[in-house]
């Protein structure tokens, strides 16, 4: 959020967990409909093939809220 401060889009990649404090943080930064991308927790344990799957579920969602910013 701080680059987007800066003039750079970004996103935020956040787990279903901590979605609830990924949109309060937004919300307390002034933009309720910053743009996270969300995947499935864990990601500490997973191996490098899963962690590509995780990636293929984020980078959508990151290319999605980066065009509409």
């Amino acid at each position: 959020m701080e680059m987007e401060l800066l003039g750079v889009a970004s996103t935020v990649l956040t787990t279903r967990p901590f979605v609830s404090q990924a949109r309060a943080m937004a919300r307390l930064r002034g933009d309720a409909d910053y743009g996270l991308a969300i995947i499935d927790h864990p990601i500490v344990t997973l191996t490098r093939e899963e962690l590509t799957e995780r990636a293929a579920v984020a980078a959508p969602q990151a290319m999605r809220h980066l065009v509409d910013r």
